[in-house]
């Protein structure tokens, strides 16, 4: 929703399939993301490579220097990504709409029939799950709640 403060010269970047025809869900959501990045240029898709740990489908270093790492997780939407983000704090990672609430992220629930493939996003989740598992100093930042809250 803050794609208009963005300058029209900024690439905006999506994941694998995201921008391809429209779902039932795309229908209702897809006239407000027109609306969104009216006047922007083509959206650009994430070229993920594989996998070192092997858990996710990919994974992409996006700007060469290891501080922001891109991780594909379809389900909810089908492009959908999350973000592992080195700081001086430690690593911080933002689920997007891969998990919304605190009480997903707990019990493991997906964001539910609202999504474009529910088993992917379940798997999606899972994945993100296992990824703080092995690394439980990672910080995790929900797309809709604080988990702290």
């Amino acid at each position: 929703m803050g794609s208009p403060d963005v300058p029209a010269n900024v690439p905006f970047f999506v994941g694998p399939g995201e921008s391809e025809g429209r779902s039932a869900m795309g229908l209702v959501m897809g006239p407000l993301a027109d609306r969104e990045l009216a006047g922007k240029g083509p959206l650009r898709e994430w070229r993920f490579e594989a996998d070192p740990s092997h858990l996710f489908a990919g994974v992409l270093d996006v700007f060469g220097d290891g501080t922001v790492c891109a991780l594909p997780v379809p389900g909810h939407p089908r492009g959908s990504a999350a973000y592992l983000v080195r700081t001086p704090a430690g690593p911080v990672l933002f689920t997007g709409d891969a998990c919304h609430t605190r009480f997903g992220w707990e019990h493991h629930m997906e964001p539910g029939t609202f999504s474009w493939d529910v088993a992917r996003s379940r798997e999606s989740l899972e994945q993100l799950k296992e990824l703080v598992a092995r690394h439980p100093r990672i910080d995790v930042r929900l797309g809709h709640q604080d988990l702290r809250e």
